[in-house]
């Protein structure tokens, strides 16, 4: 171990060159030669304190000898040593415009970076929980279709024999419109299938789009994918409203005239209430595609 010793006071007083060769050593004395609790005794030997020794250590295990410039002192070493391996030898853009790579940056420049990189990841972390959320939504609503076509096919089975009840019924008539009112629904659940596809299909295009801004060095070109994934976002949210939409109609369709006589004013009033809100909010919602109005210098929203 003296002989170690006296080879680390050496290097120490080549410089940087000489980084990875101290952590080295530094590593193979903690790894054989000393007892547990010795460690720090023998760093006193060697005029270092534990944090420096740390930063010598992550250097000699994560970058290759005579990868980085000899120029580079400890902290800029450390700092690349501890940025994601496929971003230390990659062209960075700084806050100024510049692009330099890390072993060519300051240790201001470096910790620069190292905060642009951590919050790139944070950010792509976010929009992929965010993908995974709206994907549990979406099987959650297709298991709440299939538990209640269940429940709806047992209580059919439930179903007591007909009784035979001779008595004088009115005629249902048709509404002028019932055919196509049906027309209409079929469509709807053609439309249903191909906004299922959209969906799917503006899923693949977000995350191809995440990669794609991965790999960007331009902070205008991540602001240009921020605004499409926010564009995308919106397009998954309104093919999922017409889902919900779609698989709704059919049960308003099942109410019939005699439904309507049969189930009392107060039923009549709560169902007629329903209506009423579903009318408004529709109403609310369509005045929006042409857009805010502007009235006296005031941009208002057209109810």
């Amino acid at each position: 171990m003296d002989k170690i010793t006296t080879e680390i006071k050496t290097y120490q007083s080549i410089g940087g060159q000489a980084i990875f060769e101290i952590g080295r050593r530094i590593n193979w004395v903690k790894k054989h030669d000393l007892a547990h609790g010795e460690f720090l005794d023998w760093l006193k030997q060697i005029n270092m304190n534990r944090h420096t020794a740390n930063k010598f250590m992550t250097i000699s295990k994560k970058l290759s000898n005579g990868s980085m410039s000899n120029h580079l002192g400890l902290d800029a070493m450390y700092l690349i040593a501890t940025m994601p391996p496929e971003e230390r030898d990659k062209p960075q853009q700084l806050s100024n415009g510049e692009t330099k790579k890390p072993e060519n940056m300051t240790v201001r420049e470096l910790r620069e970076t190292k905060r642009k990189l951590k919050l790139r990841d944070q950010e792509l972390a976010d929009k992929e929980a965010q993908i995974a959320d709206q994907q549990a939504e979406l099987e959650e609503n297709r298991r709440t279709q299939v538990e209640l076509n269940r429940r709806n096919a047992e209580l059919s089975k439930q179903q007591p024999e007909p009784k035979v009840i001779i008595k004088t019924v009115t005629k249902e008539v048709k509404p002028d419109d019932y055919d196509q009112i049906k027309e209409r629904l079929v469509q709807l659940e053609e439309q249903s299938k191909k906004d299922k596809e959209d969906v799917a299909y503006y899923q693949r295009e977000l995350q191809a789009s995440e990669n794609r801004r991965k790999q960007s060095e331009s902070d205008d070109h991540l602001k240009e994918l921020e605004l499409k994934r926010k564009k995308r976002d919106a397009q998954i949210d309104a093919y999922s409203v017409s889902l919900k939409i779609t698989d709704f109609l059919p049960e308003l369709q099942k109410i019939t005239q005699d439904d309507i006589q049969s189930m009392g004013e107060e039923a009549q009033h709560n169902l007629r209430t329903r209506i009423d809100m579903v009318r408004q909010t529709i109403d609310n919602i369509d005045a929006m595609f042409d857009g805010p109005r502007v009235i006296e210098g005031e941009i208002t929203n057209e109810n």
